[in-house]
């Protein structure tokens, strides 16, 4: 998987976290939500530091492989 389908998956990933759910998102990704909510809506880009700790949150190894499902 090429780094902007990889970044397209995960922003409509963490995009689907129930609005409750993003501060926990922002915590584990340890991120302010206000990061977060810039990166969701395409205004900060998605670093692949950043990209990796969400592939960690999500179950995924860092090497973008599922650990049990696709993305």
């Amino acid at each position: 998987m090429n780094w902007e389908e990889l970044e397209k998956r995960l922003r409509a990933r963490m995009n689907a976290t129930p609005h409750g759910g993003k501060k926990e998102l922002a915590e584990a990704l340890g991120i302010t939500q206000t990061h977060l909510s810039q990166v969701l809506s395409g205004k900060r880009d998605l670093s692949r530091e950043l990209a990796e700790k969400a592939l960690r949150h999500y179950g995924l190894e860092p090497d973008y492989t599922p650990k049990g499902g696709e993305l």
